[in-house]
């Protein structure tokens, strides 16, 4: 178990992981702490256990265990996750590990075992099982092949599918999709940037359009503004928003859908090894036009506006602007793979699937036992 003097090698465990490889991006110490810090409001409707793996003093992997009790309300079921897995790749270290999760989550009464999540899906989840061979975009995670096989070794099996799709950005946007967007914008809506002098003001309706219309995506639960304000950067809105890539449609003067994206800042980000101090700050505010990729988060949209066109407006307005900066291309998602509206739309961009991202289920209560799946 970690007690408060682990945790700066709790952290550490996948900069040893990952020695060497070109792909990987270390997270932010300062956000990695902020995450477990007992003020984070995530942590009032939850509670969790930390596990480092270690032998002979040298520490081979981590795993947090972590109950949310607003997602076992949810989906009314007694769901534990499992979370911030590294190892080294060694099965024996990884079953170590997987069964130290699931014996901590028996004795808090939970059913079923679920993950990798990062105890919320919007901080990480899911192994990454096809696209090894680039680096994650930003709010992505990257993980080596062997973590699915562990998985599955342990007796796992996939619980669901999260595709990422890249757009090349050097072809032509299809005509169809402009098409869509003029019949849109004939329509009635309205695009307007995010108006970043007036960050308040526009993450109040924000805040509210997004629990309306992602509360009803997989993996996500109902929470307060307040939580919300810690995911995805908000609280650094004012800083790192890109006003032009950050899209808000409206109809009648009031918002009805929006359009986030960014940057792909990984492309910085990897340069900086997890470190935030003020040469990387400098180097965050004066290298940005070296950025080559965008990255498109997340999409909202009303019910009642669903059915005109609005996904294909935004996105073709935000590829067009993206295609106008000279990048190559932009990742999009990640898309719950039972989302079929989300991917139709996406495939009017012209994208395509090119990584997907498992996330595993395991009865905790299993009628053989592991070490006969094994």
């Amino acid at each position: 178990m970690v007690t408060g003097k682990d945790f700066t090698t709790f952290y550490q465990v996948p900069f040893t992981i990952y020695g060497g490889n070109r792909w990987w991006v270390a997270p932010f110490l300062k956000d990695f702490t902020a995450f477990f810090h007992k003020t984070n409001p995530f942590w009032s409707h939850a509670e969790g256990c930390l596990f480092l793996a270690k032998r002979n003093d040298q520490v081979l992997g981590r795993i947090a265990a972590i109950i949310d009790q607003s997602y076992c309300k949810v989906v009314g079921r007694q769901v534990g996750f499992f979370g911030f897995f590294e190892c080294v790749d060694e099965f024996s270290v990884a079953q170590a590990l997987l069964r130290t999760a699931q014996d901590w989550l028996v004795t808090k009464h939970m059913d079923v075992l679920l993950g990798p999540i990062d105890g919320r899906v919007d901080v990480g989840c899911g192994f990454l099982c096809t696209g090894f061979d680039s680096p994650p975009s930003l709010l992505s995670t990257y993980s080596p092949p062997y973590y699915c096989t562990f998985a599955e070794r342990f007796g796992m099996k996939k619980s669901r599918d999260l595709l990422l799709y890249s757009v090349d950005l050097t072809q032509p946007i299809p005509q169809k999709l402009e098409k869509k967007a003029q019949e849109c914008k004939a329509s009635g809506i309205h695009l307007r940037r995010f108006n970043r002098l007036r960050t308040g003001k526009e993450l109040r309706w924000w805040i509210d359009l997004f629990l309306e219309t992602f509360t009803e995506h997989w993996g996500y639960v109902p929470v307060s503004a307040e939580e919300v304000r810690t995911r995805f950067g908000v609280k650094q809105m004012r800083w790192i928003v890109d006003p032009r890539l950050f899209l808000i449609a409206e109809y009648h003067g009031e918002p009805v859908a929006y359009l986030w994206s960014t940057p792909d800042y990984n492309q910085l980000f990897q340069q900086m090894n997890g470190k935030l101090g003020a040469w990387e700050k400098l180097q965050f505010l004066f290298v940005q036009q070296r950025i080559t990729r965008g990255k498109l988060h997340l999409i909202g949209m009303k019910k009642e506006f669903r059915d005109r066109h609005i996904g294909s407006l935004l996105n073709y307005t935000v590829l067009v602007e993206m295609k106008r900066r000279g990048y190559v291309s932009a990742d999009v998602g990640w898309i719950d793979e039972k989302n079929s509206r989300a991917h139709a739309t996406i495939a009017s961009t012209g994208a395509v699937a090119s990584k997907t991202h498992r996330v595993y289920e395991m009865d905790l209560h299993p009628t053989t036992s592991q070490d006969d799946q094994v």
